[in-house]
C-alpha cells in the first residue's frame, strides 16, 4: 500500500522510504536536530534522521567510514533539496548524562584501544575525527565501551568545548579551527580518559577564558591533572596525550598497543625562572608569550622593538636561535614589492607569534584562525554567527589571504600555515571571480554540501540546485516579492546566484560571462542562470518564475520590428510561461536567427518606403501627363491610391 502524505502533515517522506514525524524530536546527535525515521519498506525498522545545517567539507569521504566504535551512516538522502542523514540508534545514553568512575583496565580496553584503532584508520584515510566529547560518546547499558557519534554531520571541531581542544585549536573561535590533525584528536581522547579516571571534567566550573589562562600558565597536562587522584599506570600516558606540543603526543598506533604503566618520554618545557610581564600577567614560556602577545598587541610590539623579548629568551630560557629570529622580526619590514595595504606592525606580530609557538594558529588582524577554516568562517559569518563588525573583519582577512599570499612567504612561517594559505589562494583563483563575489563563492566551491546562505531560505538547509529552483518557484508571490523588486534587483539575491553559479561551474557550465552579466538587467541575467540550472539539475516546470517574468520579457519583444511577429511571439510566450521550461521561454525572445530575419525584412521595407516616397516626389513633374492620361483612363488615381496603401501597410507592420 502506498503512503499518501497530506500537505499539512507533520510527517516527511524522505526518498519515498523514510517516514519522519517532525513533532517527535529526539536528543541531538552529532550536534544535529534529530528525529526517529520509520523505514516503510521494512516493518518495524527505524533509524535516526539527522538534519545537518553545516556538514563537513569532507562529508563525502566520512560518510563511508566504518568502524565498530563509530555509529556509521546508513544513508543520506534529500528532501526538498535539504540533506538528511540516517544512522543507527546509539547503544545507550551519552557520557554527558553521567561520566561515572572507570577503572584503569576498563579505560584501556573500552576507550583507549578502540578509539585509537578508529583514529588510526581515519589517519590512514587522510581524515580526522574532531568530535571526541562527552555528548558525542555513547555507552551501552551495563557496558564499559564507548561508541562515537556519526562523523561529518558538522564541520570539524565547531562543536568541541575549549576543554577538549588542544591550545592550537582552543585559542580560535569554533568556526576558525579547521579540520586539525590526528594529534588534535589524541588530545581530545586524553581529556576524555582523564575525565573517566576522576569521574568528572577537569577544571569544572571555570569559564573558557579561565581555562585558557590556567593552561597557558601551567601547561594543559598540569592544569588538568593537578589536585586529582589519577591512576599511577596512566599518569605518564596522560602527560603525553595532554602535552601542548603536538610532537610529544603518542600516535594512534602507540595507543592501540598501550599497556598499563607504560612510560612515555617527553621533552620537558622548562619555564623561565624570571617571568616576563605583559598585560599585567607573568609569562614563563614562549607559548604563553605568543598567546598574550596576541591579546596585548601594543605592549607586545613595544617589548619586541626594545629587544626585551629577545633578551629574555636568550638569558632566561637559553633559546638563542629563537632569540635571534625574534630580534629580526622586531624590525618592521615587508617583502620587496609587498602590498602597500599591509600594516607593518601587523606583520611583525604575526611573524613573532609564529616564531614563539610554531604550533599556534595564525594570528592576523586581531584574530586566531587556521587558514583552511576561512571558507567555514565566511559561511558562518553570512549565516549570522558573528556581529557585523566581525563579519567585515573576517571578509577582510579572507580577501587579503586569497589575493596576497606572497606576503606570508617567509621561512619563519610554519609549514602547515604556508600549505593552507597556498591551498586557499589556489581555490580562490579557481573560482574565476573577484572581490565580494569571490568571497561568496569560496564556501560553496570548497563544500558541495554547503546549504544556500541566502537569508530568504537559510533555514531550509537547501544544498541541491534543484531544491533551490523549486523553493524559488514556490516563493515568488506578489506578497513575497513585488514586481518592482524583481524589475530592479532580479529574482534572486547574491547568495542564491553564487550558490547556483558554483554548482553550475562544478559541472563545467558557465551560463554567463562576467562581461555578459554586466550588460544585462538583473532579472534577465537571473533568468539565464535559472534556465541553465534547470537544464542541468531539474526537469520540473518553473511556471511561477516564468509567469512573474512574463511582463518583463514582453517588453523585450519591442526589438522585433514586425507587428505580426511580435503578436505571435507574445501569444507563444504566454503558453511557454505555463509550461515552465525557462530555456524555451527565453529562446522565444532571444532568437538571433529570427531577429536577424525580422531586421532584414524591416530594412527591405524601409527601402521600399523610400522608393515609394521617391515616386510621390516625382509626381508633380509628371502631373500634366498623368492628369491627361487620368482623364482618359483614371489610372493615375488608382496608382496613387495603391502607393498610399502600400506605404500604410509597410508602416503598420514594421514602423509602429
Amino acid at each position: 500500500m502506498d503512503y499518501i502524505q497530506g500537505d499539512d502533515s507533520p510527517e516527511l517522506l524522505i526518498a519515498d522510504r523514510y517516514l519522519v514525524n517532525t513533532t517527535q524530536k529526539q536528543s541531538m546527535i552529532g550536534g544535529c536536530p534529530t528525529w526517529v525515521a520509520q523505514d516503510i519498506t521494512a516493518t518495524g525498522s527505524t533509524w535516526l534522521a539527522l538534519a545537518p545545517s553545516m556538514p563537513s567539507p569532507r562529508f563525502s569521504e566520512l560518510m563511508f567510514f566504518r568502524h565498530e566504535s563509530v555509529i556509521g551512516l546508513h544513508a543520506h538522502e534529500y528532501h526538498n533539496g535539504a540533506l538528511w542523514v540516517l544512522c543507527a540508534h546509539p547503544p545507550g545514553p551519552s557520557l554527558a548524562e553521567g561520566l561515572g568512575l572507570w577503572s584503569e583496565s576498563q579505560i584501556i580496553d573500552g576507550v583507549i584501544r578502540p578509539m585509537a584503532d578508529a583514529l588510526e584508520k581515519l589517519d590512514t584515510a587522510g581524515l580526522t575525527c574532531r568530535g571526541i566529547r562527552p555528548e558525542n560518546l555513547f555507552v551501552g547499558q551495563g557496558l564499559h565501551k564507548v561508541v562515537l557519534g556519526p562523523l561529518g554531520v558538522a564541520a570539524g571541531a565547531t562543536l568541541q568545548p575549549v576543554l577538549f581542544e588542544p591550545l592550537c585549536s582552543a585559542a580560535c573561535h569554533p568556526t576558525a579551527r579547521g579540520v586539525g590533525t590526528i594529534a588534535c584528536d589524541v588530545f581530545s581522547l586524553g581529556v576524555l580518559v582523564l575525565s573517566l579516571c576522576i569521574g568528572e571534567l577537569p577544571l569544572k566550573g571555570l569559564s573558557d577564558a579561565e581555562i585558557l589562562r590556567r593552561r597557558f600558565e601551567l601547561g594543559s597536562a598540569t592544569a588538568y591533572m593537578q589536585g586529582h587522584n589519577v591512576p599511577a599506570g596512566l599518569v605518564s600516558l596522560l602527560e603525553a596525550m595532554l602535552s601542548d606540543a603536538p610532537e610529544n603526543r603518542p600516535g594512534p598506533g602507540d595507543l592501540i598497543t598501550i599497556a598499563p604503566s607504560k612510560l612515555f618520554s617527553l621533552r620537558a618545557e622548562i619555564p623561565a625562572r624570571t617571568p616576563l610581564m605583559i598585560g599585567g600577567v607573568e609569562v614563563r614560556t614562549p607559548r604563553a608569550l605568543a598567546w598574550y602577545g596576541g591579546k596585548y598587541q601594543n605592549e607586545f610590539l613595544s617589548l619586541l622593538q626594545r629587544k626585551i623579548i629577545s633578551q629574555w629568551l636568550h638569558r632566561e630560557l637559553e633559546l638563542s636561535v629563537m632569540s635571534s629570529l625574534i630580534e629580526q622580526a622586531g624590525v618592521a619590514f615587508l617583502p620587496s614589492g609587498a602590498n602597500k595595504a599591509v600594516d607593518p606592525t601587523t606583520m611583525v606580530v604575526t611573524r613573532a607569534i609564529a616564531i614563539l609557538d610554531p604550533a599556534a594558529p595564525m594570528f592576523w588582524a586581531g584574530r586566531w584562525f587556521w587558514p583552511e577554516a576561512i571558507p567555514q568562517m565566511l559561511a558562518h559569518a553570512e549565516a549570522g554567527a558573528f556581529p557585523p563588525d566581525e563579519q567585515r573583519n573576517i571578509r577582510g582577512i579572507a580577501s587579503f589571504l586569497m589575493t596576497s599570499p606572497e606576503v606570508f612567504d617567509a621561512p619563519t612561517l610554519p609549514a602547515l600555515q604556508a600549505t593552507q594559505i597556498g591551498g586557499l589562494a589556489v581555490a580562490a583563483r579557481r573560482t574565476g571571480a573577484k572581490g565580494m563575489e569571490q568571497l561568496r563563492r569560496l564556501p560553496y566551491d570548497m563544500n558541495v554540501y554547503q546549504p544556500c546562505l541566502s537569508s530568504r531560505c537559510l533555514k531550509e538547509r537547501i544544498s541541491l540546485s534543484a531544491g533551490l529552483l523549486q523553493w524559488l518557484n514556490g516563493h515568488l508571490s506578489e506578497e513575497e516579492v513585488s514586481a518592482e523588486d524583481i524589475g530592479r534587483s532580479g529574482f534572486m539575491d547574491d547568495q542564491m546566484r553564487t550558490f547556483l553559479e558554483s554548482h553550475c561551474a562544478r559541472q563545467g557550465i558557465v551560463p554567463l560571462a562576467q562581461s555578459q552579466k554586466a550588460g544585462l538587467p538583473s532579472w534577465l541575467a537571473d533568468l539565464t542562470l535559472l534556465a541553465a540550472a534547470q537544464r542541468r539539475f531539474d526537469k520540473e516546470a518553473l511556471s511561477s518564475i516564468a509567469r512573474r517574468a512574463l511582463p518583463l520579457l514582453e517588453t523585450e519583444l519591442k526589438q522585433w520590428r514586425s507587428r505580426t511577429a511580435r503578436a505571435k511571439r507574445r501569444a507563444k510566450l504566454s503558453q511557454l510561461a505555463e509550461a515552465g521550461n525557462l530555456t524555451r521561454f527565453l529562446d522565444n525572445v532571444n532568437d538571433p536567427a529570427g531577429l536577424q530575419k525580422d531586421r532584414k525584412m524591416a530594412r527591405q521595407a524601409e527601402v521600399e518606403i523610400a522608393h515609394l516616397e521617391q515616386i510621390l516626389e516625382d509626381e508633380p513633374n509628371r502631373k500634366a501627363v498623368h492628369e491627361k492620361q487620368a482623364r482618359n483612363a483614371g489610372e493615375f488615381f488608382s496608382l496613387l491610391v495603391g502607393i498610399v496603401v502600400s506605404m500604410a501597410s509597410i508602416w503598420l507592420e514594421f514602423c509602429q
